[in-house]
């Protein structure tokens, strides 16, 4: 098994996605991610390609690995619609198994935040994440 085989099973990835590298500092973990996936389907008309016409990267935060922050680097492409009558000619893969469209941490964070939420308050939530690793404001507790 070799080194990335062993890190990633400290971060159950979903289906399809692997660590490309680990990059380890004394307080952050950069975790570089891409999936594997050979298409994906279309959010408008859920119509499956495998045309890559591009990929960007994209940061998202997890929870707290050996008392690091854990930031995934994720490396996300674009593909082209093959539908003739959709409207989205180019759409971003989705990875709604690790992250959500548009949001900045991973399901398992946020999961994690909402509990510290419901079983304490926003203004508790936002002194105590800290000292479990994570960071949190009060404005986003609450949006939540």
């Amino acid at each position: 098994m070799g080194d990335l085989d062993t890190v990633s099973l400290f971060f159950s990835l979903p289906d399809g996605i692997f660590i490309s590298s680990v990059r380890a500092t004394t307080t952050e973990l950069v975790v570089r991610i891409a999936c594997r996936r050979p298409c994906a389907a279309c959010p408008l008309c859920q119509q499956s390609s495998e045309r890559v016409h591009g990929s960007y990267g994209r940061r998202v935060t997890d929870l707290p690995r050996a008392g690091r922050h854990v930031i995934f680097a994720l490396r996300v492409r674009k593909f082209v619609c093959s539908a003739p009558t959709c409207p989205r000619k180019i759409f971003t893969e989705r990875l709604p198994d690790l992250v959500q469209s548009y949001v900045r941490m991973t399901n398992r964070l946020r999961d994690a935040l909402i509990a510290l939420g419901l079983a304490t308050s926003a203004q508790v939530s936002e002194r105590l994440a800290p000292s479990l690793g994570m960071m949190i404001s009060v404005s986003t507790l609450r949006l939540r």
